[in-house]
């Protein structure tokens, strides 16, 4: 590209492509340049550094973005060494350089560039302590180094920003606050010092001048504490408050100043030791997300909840003691979207207007409801995720989730639940990832179409009265095959501006990994076991105990390389125990007792780890270590199956040589029975050949008449 046309450009977005390596060099050329976007691609590197562009041609360059170019690491600074570097004017405004994983210290110079109004480097690996060079950038309007490494204190130097807007400190390791760091920062709208080490006091000083302070994240410091009089009026009204994980905040009451918050949209106060009533004096019509989880809230909802906040979207009390039944009025809040008040002490019956299509997530888990859940009144089309565990909820599987397409997580453990398994199941709920129904009463069978559970991973229906065979389409799961990404739908990942996540029902691909299992444990099953459960590769659990389970252990549950947990146990297994078994590295829990399983139990690989004879016992034809019972030597050993079946030929010859015996003696007893008595009994005799002569004149008569019959009918023809 001719140089002279390079030269020229003064803006140039190349943002959200595909470019990879290296920056070109020939962007250096681009001397009017004063504007340059590459965010969102996959450079890796840079010529020089950013040093580079902002110091060049008298640093007219105003904006510079490479945000999200996660290649880049090392020192993408780059260095200013000497003033000739320097510049008459310090144009540059913007610099953005989120996500591209930086290592460094932050460099002193960035504090030369006064007329910089934006400093975003937030989501690196950035390290050490803040510049106090950095409170000379008197024009900055928002600083964001959130979700590094950074240590030490916030500068004091920070009080001379007075155009600053937004302060993101989130997410590092600070340790202090600093004296008046931020306290003369009139123009401050945001700030967050989250997620920190914070220690120390916040008292009502610090926040005397912020009149235009809108969001306040100072959550998840343990050690830092609010010191406000109980008659303290802020100047500000906040939209965003999280104090979440503040356990020193507060003591045991809500904060008196909270009730002269008016335009409040996100309140957050997990975590924070809170022990007194539901805060019935809350009214914020503008309330979006209530968190107020894993306290010791008592007392119940108030009544007129849905009055006091009829815009809430994302309801979070679970971890309390709030009781009584759900008030009605949660009924008017048709915008709720995730609802978790789990682990609490609400009861009675749940209502079929609480289930509207904009539900998403609804956790009354481990309360204690009662009563059938609503089977078909209510609408619960779009949730993607249903607890309703430990409860005593009766009745059939609720009708309502026919429709619940987008269902992700069904959890109905510890109820009542009754009847079958509904096809249904499997044949609309095709994006399934949890099934849950253990500890129940659900009979029949397992429905085949739950193989049509395609990114189903964690499948529990122990502890039910199913009978008849397991299915043998087992390959049909693909998550568990390892076909399929099993992820969970992004919905919840939001920023904390947006909702406060829930820490019970957020879960990580990691811990999603660890749940990839089927447990059909403690029901009637029979029949043999699908050598396709072999198939299912990334399967972690596996527990078939306690059922009446028959034939062998499938040759092929070798492959099955990451299962860390087998439980086979009180079944009639039979056969020997499969050497593939010893191929299976990950296993740390292997239960075998109580079957019918025979033959030398395998010591090679890692079945030689297993050396309690619990594993295996149970099993009178097994032999070897772990148990006590010894095995024959290679000359003499005869393997225990085939001595039961000798024994059980015996057994048969002894039986048919007694039956024989049986008859002969039966036929003599008879005989002699009839012809004694009439040797030695006259009398009989006479009476026995007298009847046996009269018997023989009848034959003879009848035989004769029978013959001139038919002689008379040939004539007759």
């Amino acid at each position: 590209m001719n140089s002279s046309f390079l030269s020229r450009i003064q803006y140039l977005d190349l943002s959200l492509n595909n470019f990879d390596g290296p920056i070109p060099k020939a962007f250096h050329n681009m001397t009017s340049l004063k504007f340059l976007d590459l965010s969102d691609n996959q450079f890796t590197s840079i010529d020089g550094g950013v040093s580079s562009f902002i110091f060049r041609n008298n640093c007219i360059l105003k904006t510079l973005d490479l945000s999200f170019n996660s290649d880049f690491g090392g020192d993408v600074f780059g260095s200013y060494e000497n003033e000739s570097m320097s510049c008459s004017r310090y144009g540059l405004q913007v610099l953005n350089l989120p996500g591209t994983s930086i290592k460094i210290k932050i460099p002193d110079w960035l504090g030369k560039f006064k007329n910089l109004r934006s400093l975003s480097l937030y989501d690196n690996d950035i390290y050490g302590s803040i510049p106090a060079s950095l409170g000379n950038l008197s024009s900055l309007e928002n600083l964001d180094l959130s979700s590094n490494a950074l240590t030490g204190a916030m500068p004091t130097t920070f009080g001379r920003l007075l155009n600053l807007r937004k302060l993101s400190l989130g997410w590092n390791r600070l340790e202090e606050l600093g004296e008046e760091c931020f306290i003369q920062l009139e123009n401050l709208e945001v700030l967050d010092i989250s997620h920190n080490l914070l220690k120390g006091v916040l008292a009502e000083v610090h926040f005397a001048n912020l009149s235009r302070l809108n969001t306040l994240l100072i959550g998840d410091n343990e050690h830092l504490s609010l010191d406000m009089k109980s008659n303290w009026i802020p100047t500000f009204q906040l939209k965003y408050f999280d104090a979440s994980s503040c356990t020193g905040c507060f003591g045991s009451e809500f904060p008196p100043w909270l009730r002269t918050q008016k335009t409040l949209v996100i309140l957050g106060l997990s975590k924070t030791s809170i022990s007194s009533d539901f805060p019935i004096w809350l009214r914020a019509q503008n309330l979006t997300t209530l968190d107020l989880s894993h306290n010791q809230i008592v007392g119940p909802i108030p009544t007129s909840i849905g009055d006091q906040m009829p815009n809430l979207k994302y309801l979070y009390l679970n971890g309390n003691l709030i009781n009584d039944s759900l008030p009605l009025s949660l009924c008017k809040l048709k915008n709720l979207t995730e609802v978790d008040l789990s682990s609490n002490e609400f009861s009675g019956m749940v209502q079929g207007c609480l289930l509207t299509s904009n539900l998403m997530l609804l956790d009354l888990s481990s309360n204690n409801f009662s009563g059938t859940f609503p089977y078909s009144h209510g609408n619960l089309s779009g949730i993607q995720m249903l607890f309703l565990g430990n409860n005593s909820f009766e009745g059939s599987m609720p009708r309502i989730l026919k429709n619940s397409k987008d269902m992700e997580i069904l959890d109905l453990e510890g109820n009542k639940f009754s009847g079958n398994i509904p096809t249904w199941v499997g044949n609309n709920l095709e994006y399934l990832r949890c099934l849950m129904l253990s500890g129940n009463l659900f009979n029949g069978t397992i429905p085949s179409s739950l193989s049509n559970l395609t990114y189903l991973f964690n499948l529990d229906l122990a502890h039910n009265q199913l009978e008849g065979p397991i299915p043998q389409n087992l390959r049909n799961f693909n998550a568990m095959t390892g076909q399929a990404y099993a992820a969970f739908s992004s919905y919840r990942e939001k920023s904390i501006s947006q909702s406060i996540k829930s820490n019970d029902l957020y879960y990580s691909m990691k811990q999603l990994e660890v749940m990839v299992k089927i447990d059909l444990s403690q029901n009637y099953l029979v029949g043999s076991i699908p050598s396709e459960i072999a198939k299912l590769k990334e399967l972690i659990g596996l527990n078939l105990s306690h059922n009446n389970l028959t034939g062998t252990i499938p040759a092929e549950i070798g492959e099955i390389e990451s299962l860390e947990s087998l439980d086979l146990s009180f079944n009639q297994l039979s056969g020997p125990i499969p050497r593939s078994i010893s191929r299976l590295n990950s296993l740390g829990d292997l239960k075998l007792s109580h079957n019918n399983l025979s033959g030398e139990i395998p010591r090679e690989g890692h079945l030689s780890t297993f050396n309690e004879p619990s594993s295996f016992d149970g099993n009178p034809y097994l032999c070897g270590d772990p148990l006590p019972k010894k095995c024959r030597t290679e000359n003499s050993f005869e393997p225990p199956f085939r001595n039961i079946e000798n024994q059980d030929e015996e057994e048969n010859k002894w039986e048919k040589w007694l039956l024989y015996i049986m008859i002969i003696l039966g036929y003599a007893v008879g005989f002699w029975g009839v012809v004694g008595a009439l040797i030695l009994k006259r009398n009989w005799r006479y009476a026995y050949f007298n009847f046996v002569d009269e018997t023989k004149d009848k034959i003879h008569a009848t035989m004769q008449r029978s013959i001139e019959t038919l002689k008379g009918m040939c004539i007759y023809k």
